[in-house]
Parts: C-alpha cells; sequence; structure tokens
C-alpha cells in the first residue's frame, strides 16, 4: 500500500530536539520498552477502562418514545412521536407523512399513521465513539508530555512535527495522532502504510533532514520498523541527535466484533449432564458477550474433527475445543491455523494443547481430581480394588483421572476400566459381579446416575462420582454416594467462550504471546458434610426454622406427639 497523508505529509520539517550522545545508543531496546510500559499502559489502561464502561448494556439501551395527540379546529385529530433523548428531555415532534384522523372516521375502526423513523445508536457504536474519545484524549496527554519531558527548554515555535505511523488495518488508532496534534506545538505528520519498506525509507529520510521530534507507533510492526531505521541511520550518521520512538501499547482490540463474525465451541461428549450445563453456558456466555456463537458436541472424534473444518470453511474468526484425542483433531486444528483462524481449547487434552498449536487451554486439573478422589477413598478407609470407569475410551483426561486415582489410593488397586456395547450401569454390575470390586469411581454425573439408579433404593456398589447436581447433594449427604468430585462444566464453558473472544481481539500471535499457557482448575472433593451445607444454603431460612431445628413448632412435634405424621423409625421420604 503506498504511504498515505494529509497536506505535509512529505514536506519540510526540522530535526528531533531530544539530544542524547550517541553513545547512550546501547541498551536503546530495553529504554525504550520501558519508555513504553510507562507511558502505554498507564495511559491506555484508563482510556480503555471507560470504553468498556460504556460497553455495559442497561436501561439506557431501549428506545424512550410517547405519542402526541392533538386535536385541530377542524376537528381532525393529529398524531406525532417523540423521543426521549440522553441528556432525559424529550425531543421534538416528529410527525408521520400519514398523521390525521378525520373527524367523521368511524368508531372501532384501527387506522395506522405512516412510519417514522427514529436513528438509533448501538451499542457497537456507543464503544466506537468512545474509544476515538478516549484515544483523542490519550493523544493529547503523549502530546503534552513530549513537550514536557523532551522539549522543555526549547522555543516551541522551533520544534519539528511528531511523526505518528498507522497502521491501516488499525486506523481507529488515527484518533491517537489527532489528539498529539493539538497538544504538540507543532502538530503531527501522519503515514498510514503497511508497506513496512516504503515506511522504513520515509523514516530515514525524515531522520536524515531532521523533519522529525519524536516518532509514535500504534501497531507493533510499525514501531519496530521505525526503530530499525533509526538504528541504521545512527550507526552511518553518529553526528545525527537522538530521537526517540514510542508506542501505543494495546495488544486487544477493544472494539466489539462485527455481528455476523462467527465464533465456534466445538467438544466431545455426548447428551449427558455435563455438555447438557455446558451447552447452556456456552449459549448464556455468548449471549452476555454479545458474540454470535455455534456450540455443538460429537460424540465421535471424526465428527468433531469435521466440525472444526465446517467452521473454517464457513469463515468463523475463532474456534474453542476440546482435545479428546489431540492426534485425531491435530489435522483439523492446523487446517484453522493455517486459514488464519486462531484456536484455544477448553476440557480435556491440557498436556497435548501447546503440541497441536492451541493458544491456550482452560480445563480441570484431570490429574490431580484422579490424586483428590484417591485420597478420599484413604479417608474414607476403602480397601481393595477400585473401578475406575472410563466411559470414553479414547479421552485422554479421563485416563488422567484413573491415574491420578492410582497414585494416592493406598489401600489396594485401581482398575483403569472401560465398556463396550452396553449400558453402563449394566456394564458395571456385571463386572462388580466377580466380587472384587471394593468402589466403583464414575468419572461422569451421568454414569454415575445411572449407577445408583440401576441399585435403586439401597445400593450395595460403594460408588463415588464425578460431577454436580442437587441430586447428588442429597444423595452424598444421605449415603447412597460416598462423595463427589466438582468437574466444573459451568466455569470451564463460560471461560472457553471468553478465551474465544479473547483469541480474536488479540492484536498479537496469540500462540506466540501466551505460548502454550494452561489454566487448570483444582477440582475439590464434596463429602457429606459439604453436601449438607449446600443442600441447607437451598432451604429457606423460615423453613430451616419450622421443620428442621429442634425448637421448632412444625410437623416433627405433631409427628412426636402421635400426629398424623408417618412415625416409621427411618424417616425415609
Amino acid at each position: 500500500m503506498p504511504l498515505q497523508g494529509g497536506p505535509g505529509l512529505f514536506g519540510a520539517s526540522s530535526t528531533g530536539s531530544s539530544r542524547t550522545d550517541h553513545a547512550n545508543k546501547e541498551g536503546t531496546h530495553v529504554l525504550r520498552t520501558l519508555f513504553i510500559l510507562s507511558i502505554g499502559v498507564l495511559i491506555g489502561a484508563a482510556a480503555l477502562g471507560g470504553v468498556w464502561a460504556l460497553g455495559q448494556g442497561g436501561e439506557d439501551d431501549q428506545l424512550e418514545v410517547r405519542v402526541a395527540v392533538e386535536r385541530l379546529e377542524d376537528g381532525r385529530v393529529e398524531i406525532g412521536l417523540q423521543r426521549r433523548g440522553e441528556d432525559g428531555e424529550w425531543g421534538e415532534t416528529q410527525r408521520p407523512q400519514h398523521r390525521f384522523l378525520a373527524p367523521d372516521a368511524d368508531p372501532g375502526q384501527v387506522r395506522y399513521s405512516s412510519s417514522v423513523a427514529f436513528d438509533l445508536v448501538t451499542r457497537a457504536e456507543r464503544i466506537t465513539a468512545e474509544y476515538h474519545s478516549e484515544l483523542t484524549e490519550a493523544g493529547r496527554l503523549f502530546g503534552a508530555y513530549f513537550v514536557r519531558r523532551f522539549h522543555a527548554e526549547e522555543d516551541p515555535e522551533t520544534l519539528v512535527p511528531v511523526l505518528c505511523l498507522v497502521d491501516p488495518n488499525q486506523a481507529a488508532l488515527r484518533a491517537l495522532c489527532d489528539g498529539i496534534g493539538e497538544t504538540f506545538p507543532t502538530g503531527v505528520d501522519v503515514i498510514e502504510s503497511d508497506d513496512y519498506t516504503a515506511v522504513a525509507d520515509e523514516v530515514e529520510r525524515r531522520l536524515r533532514s531532521g523533519e522529525v521530534s519524536q516518532i509514535i507507533g500504534t501497531s507493533n510492526q510499525l514501531v519496530e520498523t521505525a526503530v530499525f531505521a533509526r538504528d541504521h541511520i545512527l550507526l552511518n550518521n553518529p553526528d545525527l541527535g537522538w530521537t526517540w520512538v514510542h508506542y501505543w501499547f494495546e495488544m486487544i482490540d477493544p472494539q466489539l466484533p462485527a455481528r455476523d463474525d462467527l465464533f465456534c465451541m466445538i467438544s466431545h461428549g455426548g447428551k449427558d449432564l455435563f455438555w447438557g450445563l455446558a451447552s447452556d453456558t456456552a449459549v448464556t456466555a455468548a449471549a452476555a458477550l454479545g458474540i454470535n456463537m455455534r456450540a455443538a458436541s460429537f460424540a465421535d472424534v471424526a465428527d468433531q474433527a469435521e466440525a472444526i473444518r465446517q467452521c473454517v470453511e464457513d469463515g468463523a474468526v475463532s474456534i474453542a475445543t476440546t482435545l479428546v484425542s489431540p492426534n485425531e483433531l491435530a489435522p483439523a486444528i492446523d487446517e484453522a491455523k493455517a486459514a488464519g483462524i486462531p484456536v484455544m481449547s477448553f476440557n480435556s487434552g491440557a498436556h497435548a494443547a501447546a503440541e497441536v498449536g492451541s493458544s491456550f487451554h482452560i480445563g480441570l486439573n484431570d490429574r490431580r481430581a484422579g490424586e483428590i478422589a484417591g485420597a478420599q477413598f484413604n479417608k474414607e478407609g476403602t480397601e481393595g480394588t477400585i473401578l475406575c470407569v472410563v466411559h470414553e475410551a479414547n479421552n485422554v483426561g479421563l485416563h488422567q483421572r484413573c491415574e491420578g486415582l492410582a497414585a494416592t489410593y493406598a489401600n489396594g488397586e485401581v482398575e483403569m476400566w472401560s465398556y463396550e456395547g452396553l449400558n453402563a450401569e449394566q456394564a458395571v454390575l456385571e463386572r462388580a459381579s466377580l466380587g472384587d470390586i471394593a468402589a466403583v469411581m464414575a468419572l461422569s454425573d451421568s454414569v454415575g446416575l445411572d449407577i445408583l439408579f440401576a441399585q435403586w433404593p439401597d445400593p450395595e456398589i460403594p460408588l463415588a462420582t464425578f460431577g454436580f447436581n442437587l441430586g447428588f447433594a442429597k444423595w452424598v449427604e444421605e449415603g447412597k454416594i460416598m462423595f463427589a468430585i466438582y468437574d466444573h462444566p459451568l466455569v470451564q464453558t463460560y471461560l472457553g467462550v471468553m478465551g474465544a473472544l479473547l483469541i480474536d481481539r488479540m492484536k498479537l500471535d496469540p500462540v506466540t504471546l501466551f505460548n502454550g499457557m494452561a489454566m487448570l482448575i483444582e477440582p475439590q472433593v464434596a463429602d457429606a458434610e459439604q453436601m449438607r451445607r449446600v443442600t441447607n444454603a437451598l432451604i429457606p431460612p423460615e423453613i430451616q426454622d419450622r421443620y428442621l431445628n429442634d425448637d421448632g413448632d412444625g410437623s416433627n412435634e405433631s409427628s412426636e406427639n402421635g400426629g398424623d405424621g408417618d412415625d416409621s423409625e427411618d424417616g425415609s421420604n
């Protein structure tokens, strides 16, 4: 792209006037970086905070109107419409073309006016406008800072303009340059280009001829281009004065994505409780963030890979996926990356996320979850073989849970066991009938429920499970389930949706920046005491006082006095 700019872009100016001995050139990159962080972050945090604060939804998102009605002297009724402005005042009455009701209009017959159009300011437009305002104000601060820090003892009229480099792909940042021009005495020259060779040529020319005082870039690529050009000029022209290169530190685009930008969340798993909660959470998170999210779950890994490819074909801007079988999913992920679509992972596969090119990973620490389960079995006094039920044979995360369980369980063996062709409860009961199983560890809430219900109401096989629901809370408290391990589908999925938005909004390559980072949730064990706290928290205090407290005067007392209540000893419901 050719160089672009306003009047005088290539006109004469003067030299950079922040004179520093050329011997200080060593350590330039460090000094520049420190300066960037101290200025860009402080100004940027204040500016972008204001942008997103304005973007919050609320009552101001609604259009408030009222109807104006007036009977005219000739008997006709004229209607109009008023809109309440942001200042709370009612605006001018807008009158449609067809707005009169005739004096002899038939009663009971509905008449319609022509339409009235109001210009609505969308949330995206408000954020864009506020972003421009904040950038302009930040530029004013920069301009004043340049004068105060570098040119305090110079005649303002002798200064030459600041050179501001703008990436046309981030043209909104030109507002920063506009702000600098308002407070720097001799204004600002703007180069808007992503032709880095042409930019380097122009920077070198201006430095040689003394036409620039300070340089500021609005993208990392432009800053590095300016730094290399500046250092090259100083190396070959040691008598020239030093010119500082600054940049605007903004790694995340604060503007909203386009309404039709497609975000994909593709996961493994069938129709069970965990993925049902996960699906609901994905929809909720996408709605809260205002993004177009395609969420889909697949029992077969090949179908999951094909869904990723479909997102690539449909032009997704970001993809979040589980890594239930990293080797099988890697080719589809490679295709997404080759198309320039960033990918992040969640739930299964933390160990392989960096290898397959995931920007970063969010999930449960599966190995640690198994270790916690093993310690709890020890605490419960379990002795003998524990059957660790792997309901998805190729799911590496489930294998890690069993391995963690085996690492800490001290009173016997752990059998990592999967089944084919049978329902979970039937397969487990047949395996347990051999008589060598001391307890069963179910790795999902659906499998745990199936095994429990197959033995209802008096389970004989001691059972622990992953997952959480209100039934688990009651049954752990009653002793029908030994304990549960929270696997947090809500947290994993909500953060996964946020992660998909984050990697799309990044201005740097997220794979390079995050470097295989993993955010692993520390799981918690829920025993009877914990579940009792959960269930009690759901009961209104007045109901607890009435039915549960010893000093209550409710049905407990009437039952003890021989009332109509159930007087059976077990008190079962």
